[in-house]
């Protein structure tokens, strides 16, 4: 980056002698071959230091003479030829061919098996058993009950009595009155003009490219292989199986019984009472009055009204309470209960044991034996080759238009209007109201108090309790005997058959066929342009020699 920045003045310098600007060099560099034999005027390069070039810059570089000159060059123009071309397209073909298919085929096959069943027999039997009858009894007690009673008492209270009386003030109300006035206002006129603007927009062109591209080919080619099949054959095997069987045993089991006993035991039981003792409480009372406040009316501003208010005052008071408290007391109760409990015997059962027993089966088995055989199929091979082909491809140029447009603009201006104003005017007015107060006096009243007393009561109520009794009763129950039978059962066999099956199947195959295609052909066409070259001492600068 340096070294563009020393060298951009000398280019900058030799552009300007030879009489050509800085656009005119980038519109000729797009023609490289013109340049390779243009003459070019000498230049005078500085081999001074850095800290010299102002002392030399500050002498004025004289004008050269330039003279126009007509030159002849190549110019590449892109020309459409037509050229023939041979590609491969595909061609369908119908072909045929064989193929071997297995298929099973169902057959029934009746066989015989032994089969155990078992029949239910009823059988009756005597058993012993334990009943608990329930026997009533009936009990009493004493219990004590708080019965609530209501007593009068007089008592004395301070009320408030309500006393009017009329009052007469002075008020200013605000009355409203309207006046006219005069001021001005600015008002916005819309004013439409048409305004001409230039736009770049972007014009599709189709171009047409050639490029390369790879192409498959396909080739089919005959492939022998093994291939192994399972082919099933019928086989007689023996084997075992087991057979479940009911054995019936003599086993001793012991089980444990709950026998009823009666035994007395003792327990404790609450007993509850109530006392009557006097407590001192803490009453809040509402000793508060009522105001009169005088509030603005809404609807009449000027006018306040007088609204009767309730002012709370509540005060605290220390007053004695008669209360009952409940009080308990344990006693010792006896009682006759009963508890059951548990006896171990031994007793003789017949159990029926399951017990498995081998026995020998003949059974027909279907097994599969692997055989090797030959297949030949045909197989598809992609060959890969590379082809021509051209393509469009759409490029944006961009062209200049003119459009007009309508714009908006606001033009202000001045303009007198008159409004009216409310203004308000104060008055003094006189009104006479109602004021009340509250005037307090003693006043006696009576009010009812309960009061719980304490009576004995009986309760009688039922107990029960439970006395074992043995009896005899006849159980009937099932038993499974086991037996044995003969019978006769199809199975389901499946043999292999091999049938011949023809298909019909599709096959793409190569054809090379020539097509006359257009080729897009880039060539040199000559052109005649002017351009000025520097002069010296009245005679054309020499051309620079060729690099």
């Amino acid at each position: 980056m340096k070294r563009f920045g020393v060298l951009m003045p000398t280019v900058v310098t030799m552009l300007t002698v030879s009489g050509l600007s800085v656009a005119d060099a980038g519109d000729h560099g797009r023609h490289r071959r013109m340049y390779r034999y243009s003459c070019a005027a000498p230049v005078v390069q500085l081999e001074t230091a850095c800290d010299e070039v102002p002392a030399v810059a500050a002498q004025p570089a004289p004008v050269p003479e330039t003279r126009t000159v007509e030159r002849t060059i190549y110019v590449p123009e892109q020309v459409v030829e037509q050229r023939t071309i041979t590609t491969t397209e595909w061609q369908t073909q119908e072909r045929t061919r064989t193929y071997k298919v297995s298929r099973q085929v169902p057959r029934k096959d009746t066989r015989t098996r032994t089969v155990t069943y078992y029949e239910n027999e009823t059988r009756e039997k005597e058993i012993k058993y334990t009943v608990c009858e329930q026997v009533t009894e009936e009990k009493s007690s004493e219990y004590t009950v708080l019965v609530p009673h209501i007593e009068k008492k007089t008592g004395t209270r301070t009320v408030y009595d309500t006393v009017w009386e009329d009052v007469s003030r002075e008020y200013t109300v605000l009355v409203p009155q309207s006046e006219k006035r005069t001021g001005s206002r600015t008002v916005y006129d819309t004013v439409w003009e048409d305004v001409s603007r230039d736009v770049t927009v972007q014009v599709p062109h189709r171009e047409k490219r050639t490029g390369s591209r790879t192409v498959y080919d396909s080739v089919w080619e005959d492939v022998t292989y093994n291939v192994t099949v399972q082919v099933p054959h019928q086989e007689q095997r023996q084997g075992v199986r087991r057979v479940m069987k009911l054995v019936e045993q003599q086993v001793d089991q012991t089980c444990t019984r709950l026998v009823p006993t009666q035994e007395v035991r003792s327990f404790q039981r609450p007993v509850w009472s109530v006392e009557q003792s006097v407590v001192t409480r803490t009453v809040c009372k509402d000793a508060g009055n009522w105001v009169t406040q005088q509030v603005v009316d809404p609807c009449n501003p000027c006018l306040p009204k007088c609204v009767k208010t309730w002012q709370p005052n509540i005060v605290q008071e220390q007053v004695p309470v008669t209360v009952c408290k409940p009080v308990v007391r344990h006693e010792t109760v006896q009682s006759v209960v009963t508890v059951c409990k548990p006896v171990t015997e031994t007793r003789t059962v017949t159990v029926r044991k399951p017990v498995c027993v081998d026995e020998p089966v003949t059974y027909t088995v279907t097994v599969c034996r692997p055989e090797v055989r030959q297949v030949t199929k045909k197989v598809c091979k992609q060959v890969p080759r590379q082809e021509n082909f051209e393509y469009e491809v759409t490029v944006f140029k961009p062209e200049t238009r003119q459009v007009t447009q309508k714009v908006c603009k606001r033009v202000a201006r001045e303009e007198n209007f008159e409004y009216d104003v409310t203004v308000c005017k104060p008055e003094t007015r006189t009104s006479v109201q109602k004021v009340c107060r509250q005037v307090s006096r003693e006043e006696n009243f009576e009010y009812d108090v309960t009061v719980c007393k304490p009576e004995t009561r009986v309760h009688k109520y039922n107990v029960n309790r439970l006395v074992p009794t043995e009896k005899t009763k006849t159980v009937t129950y099932t038993v499974a005997v086991p037996k044995t039978r003969e019978e006769s059962y199809e199975v389901t066999v499946y043999d292999t058959v091999t049938e011949d099956k023809t298909e019909t199947y599709t096959v793409q195959v190569p054809v090379q066929v020539e097509k006359t295609v257009d080729v897009t052909v880039c060539k040199m066409v000559a052109k005649t342009i002017t351009e000025e070259v520097p002069v010296q001492n009245g005679a054309v600068a020499p051309c620079a020699p060729c690099k």
